[in-house]
């Protein structure tokens, strides 16, 4: 008898924990990847302080629901009053008992590509009066309509898929704008060669030109797309995607990514393919503000992006006895030049990057005592920040409510989690060229600065902190905003930034010998930089949707419904190239693949600026293409136009290694 009695807790047990998994791991994105190795370790993770400190809403998600930071549809998820958001070729806004979708044209200035309404349809749901998010992976998301007793059905949006779908939980009416023609248990709309359809299937039953019956069980597809291209979306329309999945892997000099797109009928369906997946395809397109998305039949998209090679530090092997006499003299009085670390993880982190590069040109000299020097202060200063101490003001603290790991000193939002990957890809990479040097600081810390890497980087579901925080796996690149409080989606300015944390990622799995976390690294790399070669750096200026007016080279701003030739801090045309660039680490020797791209993008960024800000990072830019007298011109600027990131030293070191 009493191992019965003992079994009856333990079943009650293994049931709550079996519950609590489900609900940690609900809203966590899917992925065909299996991994081993963790790099949360919950101990140290339990020891961080806790708190509830940002204004994020969570009203919208449902029980258990890990808040979606950082994605493209966060704008729904993390607002009161939700937001637009550009899963593309559509937009979708929902409210508390509808929600509004359209297939926006594309408008062109000197400055700017915005997605620009069109024919919005509105959709509303009888009886709703709240949308909880139940579900979402990467590229999918779920929005479950209903009122306090009941769940009426759900609407789920993917990220490159010309479909919406409503899937009925129980009788319901969908009512939709006046102007539609119903015919073959579908309503379109017809507008500038453009047919928008809401259209019934399962018993799903168009009743007049604006009103559907719905039963349990029944599904309402959305779409939209030009007049020529509409019956091929015919097809796919009843096929409803459920969840989607994403795997990788190296093959030779490329890295294939693999997004799979799963339906309820296990039936074909219809997603698009961007410029930078482009591997040749051919097909109908939408015309979209990033360029012709591709659209493509079948459950799995894949493509490949240049494998980018990572250099631990610049190569030194070619200067003179002169250029290796002067820049050993700069090295010695900026490492001897006493500093201090700003509290902020924004510029802390920029601090300690720069200290890292100075240390690795320290030992690349054979200067032993100036390496020591560096190395003792950027020991003590990530120590600061990766030792618990409630009273500095370099500490991080973990969110409860939102599940990340923040700096108790805010900058630029970082406590409404914006910039994560910009300031922690910083850490990591300072932390990695530490533990080339110091194995104990390496022992005795990883699991620390794991937990960083993890903030923005992780790459298994179910756990404390979410699965890749910033990265996007359909769009190739990361998203800044935390919460994505505006009417154009998330956005990302600095790419070179997102760029340097996978690097940073990168280095330090090589140092803690994490191959898992290597390849991830690797793959997030490869994607952000093709990525940023697309929409920011390289794109085809003789090609849509740029050949309508659009005069720059550079594309700062991308978000998910525009994008813009500005700042959030500058308007100076130096601002739109400089905040691609830095901080410049070795592996940035790929820019050079821009060729006459760089001189060009100069051009424009020198073209009526007051400030010298940036004009570190335009001269080593420069110096990608050609190499006269950019040295003699980085001797002469002063030290106020030197980048936080940066030293004298390192640019000295970039423009020699140049050569």
């Amino acid at each position: 008898m009493k191992k019965i009695y003992y079994a009856i807790p333990l079943i009650i047990i293994v049931l709550a924990l079996a519950t609590l998994f489900m609900y940690v791991t609900r809203g966590a994105p899917e992925t065909t990847m299996s991994y081993q190795t963790s790099i949360v370790n919950q101990v140290k993770l339990k020891t961080l302080p806790k708190k509830d400190a940002s204004d994020i809403d969570t009203s919208h998600l449902g029980v258990g629901v890990t808040p979606p930071t950082n994605k493209w549809f966060s704008g729904i998820a993390l607002q009161k009053k939700p937001q637009a958001v550009f899963p593309t070729p559509l937009s979708v806004t929902p409210t508390e008992d509808s929600f509004t979708f359209d297939l926006p044209d594309t408008a062109t200035n000197s400055k700017g590509i915005t997605a620009v309404a069109h024919q919005p349809v509105r959709v509303k749901i009888a009886g709703a009066t709240r949308y909880t998010i139940t579900r979402y992976d990467e590229m999918s998301v779920d929005l479950a309509f209903g009122d306090v007793d009941h769940n009426l059905g759900t609407v789920t949006i993917v990220a490159g898929v010309p479909y919406i779908y409503f899937s009925a939980a129980n009788d319901t009416t969908l009512t939709v704008n006046g102007g539609a023609t119903a015919a073959n248990n579908t309503l379109s709309y017809n507008l500038k060669g453009v047919v928008t359809k809401v259209a019934g299937y399962d018993g799903a039953r168009v009743k007049d030109a604006q009103t559907i019956t719905v039963p349990r069980g029944g599904l309402v597809t959305m779409y939209a797309a030009k007049a020529e291209s509409i019956q091929i979306l015919d097809n796919n329309a009843m096929n409803r995607i459920e969840s989607t999945s994403v795997a990788y892997e190296e093959e030779g000099d490329t890295v294939r990514t693999t997004i799979g797109y799963k339906t309820a009928n296990d039936k074909l369906t219809y997603y698009g393919r961007m410029p930078h997946q482009k591997n040749n395809a051919q097909g109908k397109t939408f015309d979209t503000i990033y360029g012709p998305l591709v659209m493509e039949s079948g459950n799995s998209l894949s493509f490949t992006t240049p494998s980018i090679p990572v250099a631990e530090s610049l190569d030194l092997s070619k200067l003179n006895s002169d250029e290796r006499r002067d820049l050993v003299q700069t090295v010695r009085q900026e490492i001897n030049t006493p500093h201090e670390y700003p509290d902020d993880s924004y510029f802390g982190g920029k601090a300690l990057y720069r200290d890292a590069q100075l240390l690795s040109l320290a030992k690349q000299l054979g200067e032993t005592d100036a390496a020591t020097t560096i190395q003792n202060k950027l020991r003590d200063g990530l120590l600061a920040w990766i030792t618990v101490d409630n009273t500095n003001a370099k500490s991080l603290y973990y969110d409860t409510k939102i599940r990340g790991i923040v700096g108790i000193t805010p900058s630029f939002g970082s406590e409404e989690f914006n910039d994560h990957h910009f300031h922690y890809g910083y850490f990591i990479y300072a932390a990695a060229i530490l533990a080339q040097y110091d194995n104990d600081f390496k022992a005795a810390y990883k699991d620390q600065v794991n937990l960083l890497v993890a903030d923005i980087a992780n790459y298994r579901s179910g756990e404390l902190l979410p699965l890749r925080r910033n990265f996007d796996p359909y769009f190739g690149h990361s998203w800044a905003s935390g919460s994505s409080p505006f009417a154009d989606g998330n956005n990302q300015e600095s790419s070179s930034e997102a760029i340097n944390a996978w690097i940073g990622v990168n280095l330090w799995a090589q140092q803690v010998d994490n191959s898992e976390l290597a390849d991830h690294a690797s793959w997030m790399l490869s994607n952000e930089v093709a990525s940023t070669s697309a929409y920011w750096m390289n794109f085809d200026r003789s090609q849509a949707p740029y050949n309508a007016n659009f005069r720059y080279s550079v594309v700062a701003l991308n978000w998910g419904g525009k994008r813009d030739y500005s700042t959030f801090f500058s308007a100076e045309p130096r601002a739109m190239l400089g905040i691609q660039l830095l901080p410049m680490s070795p592996t940035t020797q790929y820019m050079s693949q821009y060729g006459e791209r760089i001189t060009e993008q100069l051009k424009e960024a020198r073209a009526e600026s007051a400030s010298g800000q940036f004009d570190d990072y335009l001269l080593m830019y420069e110096s990608l293409r050609d190499v006269t007298d950019q040295l003699d011109r980085a001797k002469k600027l002063p030290d106020t136009a030197i980048d936080s990131a940066n030293s004298r030293s390192y640019m000295y070191a970039w423009i020699m290694s140049k050569r």
